[in-house]
């Protein structure tokens, strides 16, 4: 069983603006237990149909799975592992006013992952400013990840975030 914490998005907000100040006031209410840090994991669909979905599996059941692996040694604490895992999105036909390049749309899956203070060596490498070395390539062994982008998130930082992955989408 997971731990059951406050979670202000299930409560009926009137606007979309409500919602995301609720989001962000929740996460930056906890950034004494954790450190917030965003991720994009870009996948190779090979001729896949674009579902939802899939992805979404590849990222909570495989990605995940690596993190939480990383963070746990035991497998009976990995459920434990991340507090809140729930926060992701997946984009496929969204398409970005700042993106010049062809129209070549990926399939990915944003993220914010919260990670406790007190695992945060295990997981971000503060020398490399990325990830463990050893998580990189646990990630890349997954057949399906093209390529994956995590960064912590800077003081201030949470509701662009969030702003940036719910763009226009129905909540």
């Amino acid at each position: 069983m997971k731990p059951d914490y406050l979670e202000p998005w299930k409560r009926i907000y009137p606007t979309r603006n409500d919602l995301l100040i609720a989001w962000t006031d929740w996460f930056e209410s906890k950034s004494d237990e954790w450190q917030l840090f965003t991720l994009t994991v870009v996948f190779k669909a090979g001729g896949n149909v674009p579902r939802s979905d899939r992805w979404e599996s590849e990222y909570r059941n495989k990605i995940l799975l690596k993190i939480r692996r990383a963070l746990e040694r035991s497998e009976k604490n990995h459920d434990f592992a991340i507090p809140f895992d729930d926060f992701c999105y997946y984009e496929f036909d969204e398409v970005s006013i700042f993106r010049v390049s062809g129209s070549r749309k990926p399939h990915h899956v944003h993220a914010l992952i919260p990670i406790r203070k007190s695992s945060v060596y295990r997981f971000w490498s503060i020398d490399d400013n990325d990830l463990q070395s050893r998580l990189i390539k646990d990630i890349y062994s997954i057949e399906t990840v093209g390529s994956i982008l995590v960064e912590p998130i800077k003081v201030g930082g949470t509701r662009d975030w969030i702003s940036y992955c719910l763009k226009n989408k129905n909540i």
